[in-house]
């Protein structure tokens, strides 16, 4: 029989003793994305289900529980591995890091939007300048909100637990691009449900989207490695993005075909969005290296398979 801790948290590495919790502890990552995905698309079935229409209820089903999905996985699969959640949760939220990587996880977001702005409105998108208003308060309010309760709160299971795990054998980039392809995917039921949020994009749209996100997740994984596993930074980098929705001016006159957005009007700020999301990620790695900064995540321990969590130690 396993013992228990005066924390109430089996020793790590003993994943409890039945045979549902042996087997997350062994398969952890499957384990986490089965969890991720049955958890948010659930969620999103329930919504359809009650057939329930943009509102406080469903934003809260869909918005804010459904985002939590990846970080309570992480939870489940911890438990299940005997592993500490608070001394997990003290690792990846601490926020005493260098103030650099705040500027970043903040400003990269942004300019990656506002240049593919600029492209867009070169190549012909209706953008008006003219009405552009940079609104300080406004984005900082965005930002806090998409930080923890707007998307954000996602991070957590993506690269605070996924992204280290995963980079132990694959290393950091190749870890940062599985998780940017699984995150792309655990986003389908908004392309494919009725009524999602993206239901009405054209395929070039689509296309740009999932593209975009792969780059995006390197440069989280940058960000929470440089940031010596700050999962807080990525939340921060991740409600930044998300806050940058709305910021480049459209010229509603044409956009709007009455309530609907003609949204092959945009085909170029999106694609140049994604595209200008991989010129930086090929940046980050002529600076740091393929390695985007692992060697200065905390390794916390073995997982159940006896392999290193953390890092490769490449750089």
């Amino acid at each position: 029989m396993n013992t228990v801790s005066e924390s109430g948290e089996s020793p790590a590495g003993t994943g409890g003793d039945t045979p549902t919790t042996n087997w997350i502890a062994r398969h952890r990552i499957a384990a986490f994305f089965l969890f991720a995905y049955a958890i948010a698309w659930g969620l999103e079935g329930v919504i359809l289900l009650l057939g329930l229409e943009p509102s406080w209820t469903w934003w809260f089903i869909g918005g804010f529980l459904g985002p939590l999905a990846p970080a309570i996985s992480a939870v489940v699969v911890l438990r299940a591995s005997g592993e500490s959640v608070r001394g997990w949760l003290r690792d990846v939220l601490r926020w005493r890091v260098h103030p650099a990587w705040y500027v970043v996880a903040i400003a990269v977001p942004f300019l990656i939007a506002y240049a593919s702005g600029v492209v867009g409105w070169l190549l012909g998108d209706p953008i008006d300048w003219t009405a552009f208003a940079f609104d300080p308060v406004s984005i900082g309010i965005g930002i806090v909100l998409g930080t923890l309760i707007g998307g954000g709160q996602e991070e957590l299971g993506w690269r605070g637990f996924a992204q280290p795990e995963l980079q132990a054998r694959y290393g950091a980039f190749g870890a940062a691009v599985i998780v940017g392809v699984f995150w792309g995917l655990w986003h389908l039921p908004q392309f494919v449900l009725p009524g999602g949020i993206r239901a009405d994009w054209p395929a070039v749209l689509i296309l740009s989207y999932f593209t975009g996100i792969v780059a995006f997740s390197v440069l989280l994984a940058w960000v929470f490695n440089g940031s010596g596993g700050s999962a807080l930074l990525a939340m921060l980098m991740h409600g930044a993005d998300n806050s940058t929705t709305g910021r480049v001016p459209l010229d509603l006159d044409v956009v709007l075909i009455g309530d609907t957005v003609n949204w092959s009007l945009l085909s170029g700020t999106y694609v140049s969005h994604a595209l200008l999301t991989w010129l930086v990620v090929l940046l980050v790695i002529g600076v740091s290296g393929a390695g985007l900064y692992a060697r200065r995540v905390r390794r916390r321990g073995r997982t159940a398979r006896g392999s290193p969590e953390g890092v490769t130690g490449e750089d």
